[in-house]
């Protein structure tokens, strides 16, 4: 009896002329068919050879395949794999972070203690200011004692109306809010100045 044995031989780029059906090896090892049928007809007969024994690195293993490990043995791609990597990528995420916030504090810190210096400086020089006098602090508006403003109202109304006026008083509206309310009020009560 004889036995005949088949021999499967997979076109590699160190024997492209065992295949016809080969149109180029390129120099990266991409073997290049004459047509699409021969090509997928060589990644099938590719796949069943390599289907019993395939490993791949851990990087590219999927669940339940096998790869190589650090020793070069072969191992299957268990659920530990699996949980071990993504607690690793989890682990590195975390620390980035907290290390990202850890900067950010140490810059808010830096550029509060440079504000606090700035602030110091200048107090700790003594300045000599001119001491306001306290009419011009206690008057209506900020800046300019009561008879300044009561000059400045003057000159204006006169110049509004174009004959001279004069201000019988002037008193402070404590309501800030409802000055402009109270002066619209005051505007359709009566159409005189006094």
């Amino acid at each position: 009896m004889s036995a005949t044995t088949t021999v499967v031989t997979t076109p590699t780029a160190a024997n492209p002329a065992v295949d016809p059906a080969i149109f180029k090896v390129l120099d990266d090892g991409t073997v290049l068919y004459k047509t699409y049928q021969q090509a997928a007809h060589a990644k099938q007969l590719k796949a069943a050879t390599q289907s019993g024994n395939a490993t791949k690195k851990l990087s590219q293993a999927k669940y339940g395949e096998n790869h190589l490990t650090k020793d070069g043995q072969v191992e299957p791609y268990t659920l530990g794999h699996l949980i071990e990597f993504q607690l690793t990528g989890l682990i590195v995420v975390l620390v980035v972070l907290v290390g990202l916030s850890l900067i950010c504090s140490l810059i808010g810190r830096l550029i509060r203690a440079i504000e606090r210096g700035k602030t110091e400086l200048p107090a700790a020089a003594p300045a000599i200011a001119p001491s306001p006098s306290p009419a011009a602090t206690t008057g209506i508006h900020p800046g300019l004692t009561d008879q300044q403003l009561v000059v400045l109202l003057t000159a204006a109304a006169t110049e509004v109306i174009g004959a001279p006026v004069s201000i019988g008083s002037l008193r402070q509206i404590n309501n800030r809010g409802g000055n402009w309310a109270a002066q619209g009020r005051s505007e359709l009560q009566t159409h005189r100045l006094k």
